[in-house]
C-alpha cells in the first residue's frame, strides 16, 4: 500500500540518506534540509511503510520546477516511478502552478521515456551541465504546459 507525507525538518533524514543512495553526486545534507519550506515542497513515498521515493519541488509564482526525484534502488522497476511523479503533479496542480520545469541527465533514459510519457517535452540541451566519472555530462531540459 502506497502512502505519501510531506518532508519537513523532523522528518527528512531518511529521504536525505535515499537522496544520497540515488545520485553519484547528491545534495548536501544543508542544501536538502533548505528545500523543506518556502518556496519549496518535498514529499516522501512510503510502501507498506517503507521509504521507498522522495521528491522536491520548488515554485516561483506559477511555475513549478521539479529539483529532484528518487527511488530507493530495491522499489526500481516496479512501476512506482508513476505514482511519485503523479503525486508531484498533482501537488502542482493544488498550488496553481502552469508549467513545469525539470533537467534530467542525458543518459537516463528510462526517466526521460516517463517524462515524456506524461507530456513533457525537450525544451535545451545544456551541454556538460552535471558531473560525472567521464568529466562532464548533458542535461535535458524538459517542460510541461497544460
Amino acid at each position: 500500500m502506497l502512502s505519501f507525507s510531506q518532508l519537513n525538518s523532523n522528518n527528512f533524514a531518511g529521504a536525505f540518506e535515499l537522496q544520497c543512495a540515488c545520485h553519484a553526486y547528491p545534495w548536501s545534507r544543508s542544501t536538502f534540509a533548505s528545500c523543506l519550506d518556502g518556496q519549496y515542497f518535498a514529499w516522501q513515498m512510503l510502501e507498506n511503510r517503507q521509504l521507498a521515493g522522495f521528491y522536491v519541488g520548488l515554485q516561483v509564482l506559477d511555475e513549478g520546477t521539479l529539483m529532484d526525484i528518487g527511488l530507493g534502488p530495491h522499489f526500481r522497476n516496479k512501476g512506482l516511478s508513476r505514482p511519485l511523479l503523479e503525486h508531484f503533479l498533482q501537488q502542482c496542480k493544488k498550488k496553481g502552478i502552469q508549467d513545469i520545469w525539470l533537467e534530467v541527465r542525458a543518459s537516463n533514459k528510462p526517466a526521460i521515456h516517463l517524462y515524456k510519457q506524461y507530456g513533457f517535452n525537450l525544451i535545451e540541451t545544456r551541454k556538460g551541465y552535471y558531473p560525472s566519472p567521464d568529466g562532464r555530462e548533458d542535461a535535458m531540459i524538459m517542460k510541461l504546459s497544460p
